[in-house]
C-alpha cells in the first residue's frame, strides 16, 4: 500500500506540474511540430520582445494590473465597510441572500443585461466602464466574504473600546483595522484575481477596445498562434502563483 500511495502522489504531483511546464517549454519553443516529443530548437526572442515599447503585451499586463488593484481596492474597503453596516440590520440574512444574485448569473449573460445601461451613461468601450461593471462582482464577494467577520468578539471589542472612551475613528483604525488584517488581505487577494481572470463582463462592455492580458490570451487563441497563447498565458498565471506564496507564507500562518 506504500507503494502505491507513493504512486499516486507521484502522479498527482506530475499531472499538476505538466501544464505549466508544457507553456513555459511552448513559450519558447520553435518548430515545435508532431510527433516530436520536444521543440526542434528553443528562442526567448518573445520573452525579451515583450518588454519593448511597442509590445502590446506589455501594454495589456500593465491595464489588467492596474485595473485588478482598483478593483480589488475599492471592492475590500467597501464590502468591509457595507458589511459591517448589514450586519447591525435587523434583515441582515435577506441582504446577505441579495449579494448572491450578481454572482449567481454567469458574466457574459449579466454583462448582456446591464450592458444597455452601459451605453446610455457613455460607459462602454471605456477602461472606467469596465471597472465599474467588475465592481458589480467584486463588491458583493467581498461583502460576502467578509460579513463571517463581524462576530459576537467583534462586538465585544467595540464595546470595550468605546466603554474605555474611544470614538468610532479611533475604534476603527486601532482596533477593528489590526484585527482584520489577515481577512482583508485575503478578500484583497480573491477581488484581485476575481479582476484578473474576468473575461466576459471586460469583452462586453469594453466592446474589445479594453484589451486586457486575458482578452489577447483568447485573441492569440482565436488566431492558432499556440506560441504568443503559451507566451501571454505563462505571463497571466506570474501574479496567482505569486499571490498564492504570500497567502501561504504570511496571510494563512496568522489566521491559524
Amino acid at each position: 500500500m506504500g507503494g502505491l500511495k507513493k504512486a499516486i502522489v507521484i502522479i498527482g504531483i506530475v499531472l499538476s506540474v505538466f501544464p505549466f511546464v508544457f507553456l513555459a517549454l511552448l513559450s519558447i519553443a520553435q518548430d515545435w511540430r508532431f510527433p516530436f516529443l520536444l521543440p526542434s530548437y528553443y528562442q526567448s526572442a518573445r520573452w525579451a520582445g515583450i518588454f519593448t515599447e511597442s509590445n502590446d503585451l506589455l501594454k495589456s499586463l500593465a491595464l489588467s494590473f492596474a485595473i485588478a488593484i482598483m478593483v480589488a481596492a475599492f471592492s475590500t474597503i467597501a464590502g468591509f465597510m457595507i458589511s459591517r453596516t448589514i450586519s447591525l440590520n435587523v434583515k441582515r440574512k435577506l441582504l446577505l441572500f441579495a449579494c448572491y444574485f450578481p454572482l449567481a448569473l454567469s458574466p457574459v449573460i449579466y454583462s448582456l443585461l446591464i450592458n444597455h445601461y452601459f451605453i446610455l451613461l457613455n460607459l462602454s468601450g471605456t477602461i472606467t466602464g469596465v471597472i465599474i461593471a467588475q465592481l458589480l462582482i467584486a463588491v458583493p464577494f467581498s461583502i460576502l466574504l467578509l460579513s463571517s467577520f463581524w462576530s459576537g468578539y467583534i462586538r465585544s471589542l467595540e464595546d470595550i473600546a468605546a466603554t474605555l472612551g474611544s470614538n468610532f475613528s479611533q475604534s476603527f483604525f486601532k482596533v477593528l483595522l489590526p484585527v482584520a488584517r489577515p481577512q482583508l488581505l485575503v478578500c484583497f487577494f480573491q477581488t484581485f484575481l476575481i479582476s484578473w481572470f474576468e473575461f466576459g463582463l471586460t469583452t462586453i462592455i469594453g466592446v474589445g477596445k479594453v484589451q486586457t492580458l486575458t482578452l489577447k490570451v483568447f485573441e492569440y487563441i482565436g488566431e492558432a498562434n499556440m506560441y504568443y497563447a503559451a507566451l501571454s498565458s505563462c505571463i497571466i498565471i506570474l501574479p496567482p502563483a505569486l499571490f498564492l506564496w504570500v497567502n501561504k507564507k504570511f496571510v494563512f500562518s496568522n489566521l491559524n
